[in-house]
């Protein structure tokens, strides 16, 4: 499994709780049939597991610092895959500090593309680039 497949299964992972309203019983195991793999690797396993306990622990303090950068939109009228898409890279901007600024939003752009509509890359793009220069990260 690649990095980007684990983000694709943390996307969907992030989906499927946002679908549900809690935390939902959907397991990285059941994303190998999606992603169509059977090799998780563990430093994947451990990206993953992250990305949901941090969703899990700070939904609400993610919602609100992305509620300063969704001008005009209120976050329940976001797509339910923008928003999750948009948490995925805000949890990897707040504690993953070896990923390079630049992968992470260009990474979000791409899920975007590949799982969204036409007008959302350049949405993404755009909250993220705001909420990005809000941040003291490390040059990479």
């Amino acid at each position: 499994m690649s990095r980007r497949q684990a983000r694709i299964a943390a996307m969907c992972l992030l989906y499927e709780r946002e679908i549900a309203g809690e935390p939902g019983d959907g397991t990285l195991e059941e994303m190998k049939d999606i992603l169509k793999t059977d090799k998780i690797i563990d430093d994947n396993r451990e990206y993953i597991d992250k990305v949901l306990e941090t969703y899990d622990k700070e939904k609400d303090a993610i919602d609100d610092r992305l509620r300063g950068f969704c001008r005009d939109w209120r976050l329940e009228r976001i797509s339910k895959v923008d928003i999750s898409i948009l948490r995925l890279a805000v949890i990897e901007l707040d504690t993953m500090p070896e990923i390079p600024e630049k992968a992470v939003m260009n990474e979000a752009v791409e899920l975007a593309k590949k799982y969204s509509s036409d007008k959302a890359p350049s949405f993404i793009n755009g909250v993220l680039g705001a909420y990005a220069k809000t941040l003291d990260r490390p040059e990479a």
